[in-house]
């Protein structure tokens, strides 16, 4: 199955987080485990940072990531013998690292029981287009693979991460691409872990925070559990796809389930440095300014968008509301002291972009922001979804609104009133998270305790995440082209923080209220039922989408294509030996379909791949998609070789590849093998062919 590939890449991750650990520890003095729960995060955000910001400059290459980490040990050095050796409780690190690995290699086995890196139901074909095209690259920003010419119009950083960790590893990309989902779940659960930890003392109830972020279900698996076993259907095909597709046109989904799914997707490996972003911000919720916490506090969110764009202002926002409510908590009406707690939120904003700007000038974001007027989501569906989160923190807000005089006859009357007016609006998730806000803001106006503000603080946040995708939608093309699917992405991608906000909320409330547990009061029975229930999704979602564990383990994601595209693996083969980034010039990519397989499984890029793809990276324009899809249909189909080498040349084409997806297309490359002094056939097997075109001829 690859357990010394796994054995290597567990280690790689190790000494990562081993060169950052002094690092970690000096800016996280406040927290439970002082800092060592962000040690692997950290020390992943600084190599791909730092790699990045050296390869603008000098290029990327195997040198520039080992310097990059050895900037991070050597910083660590520095740290340790200024402030000395890091206190650490070596029983929690014995837990932890534990858990690490068991969680990575638990994940690593059940990758392997489904790890083709398939065209259809997922992006597995883009994800693993642009590792091999950064595994490629020498500059940045990165060529296009999909747009030979161009530069990348997509956030690009969570490649880089899986990218230095394959060079530095050495593992096949096809393994590492599984091997990469495998240590993005492992990094969530205990970094989730670290949290829990923080907020409760106790390392079980860190656990159950990393189950509810991490682990944790919605209710749909319940219930189609339920729907099975009434119909008698075979519990091997649980589908784990629906829980993801709750609310109509839309994509609900949650860690567990994008981790399960197995793209190494952007909003995936975002999940770990959203945690880490959280548990930097309970440090300096806990502390006054500490300069060293806000760079690095600055540095990460900023991390998040060229990561996952869509992260950016949520935990931008989310830093300025929690630094607000740290200073207002301590304020003591110093005139220095008001001061510095604005340029520290000032420094924060301004980290957060200026570190960044070389990405920022070359990816050119065009959003628009709209308005939603109909089409909200049904009540119904929303419990689906956060039912179990929303028993906790309704029962946490309630109990916390009494410190604030909050009379309950005024919180029945705003209920009533308030789904009066949702059921005119048509609009009946104000029902839910109006009081959630209310009763979040009253709370924290007279919470003394900063941690209980910090969980009430994620907790309206959560609920404005909601809220947001009610009232706003972010256009784009798919939008455009299907209305019905307009507001699609915003509550996909919001929906998956929301998730994560609400997930460790969830945690710290359980151990508020454990004495609710063992004396078997009936909340602490409802709540142990929910948590039965969305436990249900990743045991038979897990068995399911790995076949019931039957079959040989393997983590070779291209292994599927030696052996049922095996004339397509041989050209994969060969054009490896290629270095560089020649363009070679394939059918136009359509939609998950088999195409362009070249430049996935080689990173070498093509004129045209997956339209759609570009088109809403791109949008609004779309003219340079369209010129090209014609261009490359015209170098295929055109009996005049001017024009063809004309069109060649335009694209800087190198190679000509005639395969499965070609012949289905366009017949038999009789132009390219009627001029061979043009077109010198370099390659052939089977029905594959390949020509490396001769500008000068």
């Amino acid at each position: 199955m690859g357990l010394i590939d796994i054995a290597v890449w567990w280690l790689v991750l190790e000494i990562i987080g081993f060169a950052s650990l002094p690092i970690a520890s000096h800016i996280s003095r406040n927290l439970k485990d002082n800092g060592y729960s962000i040690s692997k995060p950290l020390g992943l955000l600084l190599l791909t940072y730092i790699s990045w910001i050296i390869s603008v400059f000098a290029g990327y290459s195997y040198f520039s990531i080992l310097l990059s980490l050895g900037i991070i040990g050597a910083c660590s050095l520095v740290i340790y013998f200024i402030k000395g050796k890091p206190a650490f409780d070596k029983k929690y690190i014995v837990y932890f690292e534990l858990l690490f690995a068991g969680a990575f290699v638990a994940f690593a086995i059940i990758r392997a029981y489904s790890p083709d890196i398939y065209w259809t139901g997922g992006e597995k074909f883009m994800d693993m287009t642009f590792i091999n095209s950064l595994l490629r690259t020498r500059t940045f920003p990165p060529v296009d693979p999909w747009m030979s010419g161009t530069v990348i119009q997509y956030y690009y950083f969570g490649y880089l991460i899986v990218a230095n960790l394959i060079k530095i590893s050495s593992i096949l990309p096809s393994v590492a691409f599984n091997l990469a989902t495998a240590s993005f779940f492992a990094l969530a659960f205990t970094t989730a872990l670290g949290i829990g930890y923080s907020l409760t003392g106790r390392i079980k109830y860190g656990i159950i925070t990393a189950f509810f972020v991490a682990i944790a279900g919605n209710l749909v698996g319940f219930l189609q559990l339920l729907y099975m076993l009434w119909k008698g259907t075979n519990i091997l095909s649980f589908d784990y796809w629906a829980s993801s597709r709750v609310i109509p046109n839309t994509i609900n989904e949650f860690p567990f389930f994008s981790f399960l799914q197995g793209d190494v997707h952007a909003h995936m490996i975002s999940i770990t440095f959203q945690l880490l972003i959280l548990l930097l911000l309970l440090d300096i919720m806990r502390s006054r300014v500490n300069w060293s916490s806000i760079f690095v506090l600055g540095l990460s969110i900023g991390f998040l968008y060229p990561l996952n764009t869509w992260d950016y202002p949520v935990y931008l926002f989310l830093a300025i509301i929690v630094m607000t409510f740290q200073f207002l908590k301590d304020f003591s009406g110093s005139k220095k002291e008001v001061l510095k707690s604005t340029f520290a939120i000032v420094a924060v904003l301004v980290l957060s972009y200026i570190p960044y700007l070389p990405y920022h000038n070359s990816y050119k974001l065009d959003r628009t922001v709209s308005i939603i007027t109909s089409e909200r989501t049904s009540l119904i569906f929303y419990i689906a979804i956060y039912g179990l989160f929303l028993y906790l923190i309704y029962r946490f807000v309630i109990l916390k609104s009494k410190k604030s005089s909050l009379k309950s006859v005024y919180f029945l009357i705003t209920l009533i009133l308030l789904s009066i007016l949702a059921i005119l609006l048509k609009f009946e998730l104000l029902i839910l998270l109006i009081p959630i806000l209310l009763l979040c803001i009253l709370s924290i106006i007279k919470e003394q305790d900063k941690d209980q503000t910090f969980v009430l603080i994620l907790i309206m946040t959560g609920a404005l995440l909601s809220l947001f995708c009610e009232l706003f939608y972010i256009q784009d093309a798919l939008g455009s082209a299907m209305p019905s699917y307009f507001r699609m992405n915003t509550v996909f991608k919001m929906y998956v923080a929301n998730w994560v906000l609400w997930g460790v909320s969830a945690g710290a409330i359980v151990f508020q209220f454990r004495a609710s547990f063992s004396l078997k009061k009936t909340w602490g029975l409802v709540a142990v039922l929910l948590i039965l229930m969305v436990s249900v999704y990743p045991v038979f979602a897990t068995i399911g989408k790995s076949g019931g564990f039957k079959g040989e383990p393997n983590l070779d994601g291209e292994a599927y294509v030696k052996a049922q595209h095996p004339q397509e693996y041989m050209a994969i083969l060969w054009f490896r030996n290629i270095t560089g980034q020649p363009v070679v010039l394939q059918a136009p990519g359509e939609l998950y379909s088999w195409n362009t397989y070249i430049t996935t499984f080689t990173g070498l890029p093509t004129v045209m791949g997956w339209y759609w793809h570009e088109l809403d990276w791109r949008y609004p324009q779309r003219y340079d998609m369209d010129v090209r899809w014609s261009d490359v249909n015209t170098m295929y189909t055109s009996s005049n070789i001017d024009e063809v080498s004309s069109l060649l040349r335009k694209y800087n084409v190198s190679y000509i590849y005639f395969g499965e997806a070609e012949a289905k297309r366009y017949g038999s490359p009789r132009l390219f093998e009627s001029h061979p002094e043009r077109f010198e056939k370099v390659f052939e097997y089977g029905d594959v062919m390949i020509y490396k075109f001769n500008p000068d001829r």
